[in-house]
């Protein structure tokens, strides 16, 4: 039995400690967020996210719950990693010095490749504190004996692991995330809880290693040493492109200053010059400039790169692993190690496929999809999704067929969805009406659609409509699509009365 729960309480002490680290990033870069955002708000701009959910960013549990994103990506991959590693340095290496020294230098190049921009102290944290406890986690709890390593010990794991690994290749695309979330997720009350919780929380911890280049929203002040006919242009161009004036005083984002005798803008963070630029390209291409500011201040460009690698590879290998554990712990208690292998295996592969099973359907739905008209209104959910989806993609417009079977009052969460979308690309005046009902969907995906439809029908007089719900809804994901929705439809935010050169 301790054999069989060893790898689910090495990974139990790893995540924890990835989630204490995890929830102190993310409370540090909500504090950091919720002065920006009073700092947007008293100015007398449209702040996204906006003071219903301000109030809660200084909150330890708004932390730990946007946390959980790291410690089921990052967290997840380095305690996976760690466990293997301690493991095979043991058992497999007999801890010999050279087993040894490989783990430190592969560990220490980690470490460096996350920093590659400059120092990165939050990825740091995580390379060096998870791996670190996981490590001495998995020495101490080692089980005296064990027939993991050997082949009788590996066979069955790793063979479930591989099977599980091609049947899920049936469904590999670019399409496979929608297909799980379509199918799987938005088709149970239990996943459409965790769909929820994904849209209510994730937001949180990308704010935390986002580029500057990726944030909706950025502050900026204007030097005083900008000579007055710069200053109004310059004011306008950053505006624009939402990096937001605010007075001197607050922390921004950016800094820009004019060199004194010089005909160029200094581009500052911290009071540290980060890049010297022409006033003529500042103005003629300020696009280019402000990305190359972006990048210049990126940590995080490698840190995001491997949590979403640890995300897609490591989250899945801790489910199964944690799985595994657990399904051959109870036949342990009567049959031999081998037959409970077994018994664990099989019971691994049957989950896994029966939660491919509605995923494959999907996907075979989408790439067989009939005309939209022959199956939009098929008595086969997956089939009117799959309809609804191909009526997106060929931009075809439905409002009128949708509205006769009062689509945009289904009861699957999916069909909204698409239905929102491809009402992007309607033109009968009915779909005016249905966005406006989709836009108060209960269900924040389908709200989301609703404003990215309204936004690229071109119809800027939904204007103030957006702005209400971005200043009302208490929803970040909602604001978000709000506010891409008006800056599609050419608004930007007005001057604050509050500056004046």
């Amino acid at each position: 039995m301790k054999r069989r729960l060893y790898a689910p309480a090495v990974l139990f002490v790893g995540l924890l400690s990835a989630q204490i680290v995890a929830t102190a990033h993310v409370y540090l870069s909500n504090l950091d967020l919720l002065q920006a955002t009073e700092a947007v708000m008293r100015t007398g701009y449209l702040a996204v996210p906006n003071a219903r959910i301000a109030e809660h960013l200084n909150q330890l549990a708004t932390a730990m719950a946007g946390g959980l994103f790291f410690t089921l990506s990052i967290g997840a991959g380095l305690s996976l990693v760690t466990l293997i590693a301690a493991w095979m340095w043991d058992r497999a290496f007999q801890r010999r010095w050279t087993a040894t020294g490989c783990c430190l230098i592969l560990w220490t190049a980690g470490i460096f490749l996350v920093n590659d921009n400059g120092l990165n102290v939050v990825a740091c944290a995580y390379l060096m504190v998870v791996p670190l406890v996981t490590g001495i986690a998995a020495i101490q709890l080692l089980p005296a004996r064990t027939t993991l390593v050997s082949p009788v010990g590996v066979f069955w794991p790793v063979s479930a692991a591989i099977i599980l690994a091609l049947l899920w290749g049936l469904v590999l695309d670019r399409h496979m995330f929608t297909n799980i979330r379509d199918h799987l997720l938005l088709a149970n009350r239990a996943g459409r809880s965790i769909t929820d919780a994904y849209y209510a929380y994730t937001l949180f911890p990308a704010e935390a290693f986002k580029s500057l280049d990726q944030k909706q929203i950025r502050t900026c002040v204007l030097g005083g040493d900008i000579d007055r006919s710069n200053w109004s242009r310059l004011e306008r161009t950053v505006r624009t492109h939402d990096y937001l004036p605010i007075p001197a005083g607050y922390p921004a984002d950016l800094t820009i200053g004019q060199n004194t005798g010089e005909k160029n803008f200094s581009l500052q963070n911290n009071q540290k010059t980060v890049l010297h630029v022409p006033q003529g390209e500042m103005v003629s291409n300020p696009a280019k400039v402000l990305a190359n500011y972006s990048r210049h201040q990126d940590r995080n460009r490698m840190f995001r790169a491997l949590t979403l690698g640890c995300l897609v590879l490591g989250f899945p290998l801790l489910l199964f692993t944690i799985m595994f554990c657990i399904l051959g712990a109870l036949p342990n208690l009567f049959f031999t190690v081998g037959i409970s292998d077994i018994i664990a295996a099989t019971l691994c592969i049957v989950a896994g496929a029966v939660l491919l099973v509605p995923v494959y359907q999907g996907r075979t739905a989408a790439a067989t999809a009939p005309t939209p008209g022959l199956s939009l209104f098929a008595s086969v959910g997956v089939n009117r999704i799959a309809a609804l989806r191909q009526a997106c993609e060929d931009r075809r417009d439905i409002a009128l067929e949708a509205k006769r079977h009062g689509l945009e009052k289904s009861t699957h969460v999916a069909e909204r969805y698409w239905l929102a979308r491809s009402l992007a690309y309607a033109k009968h005046p009915v779909a005016h009406g249905m966005l406006m009902t989709l836009v108060d969907d209960p269900v924040p995906i389908v709200a989301c659609q609703a404003l990215w439809a309204m936004g690229e029908r071109n119809n800027r007089a939904v204007i103030p409509e957006i702005i209400e719900r971005v200043n009302t809804t208490p929803h970040w994901y909602i604001q978000m699509y709000g506010y891409r929705a008006l800056r599609t439809l050419g608004w930007v935010q007005p001057r604050s009365a509050q500056l004046s050169y």
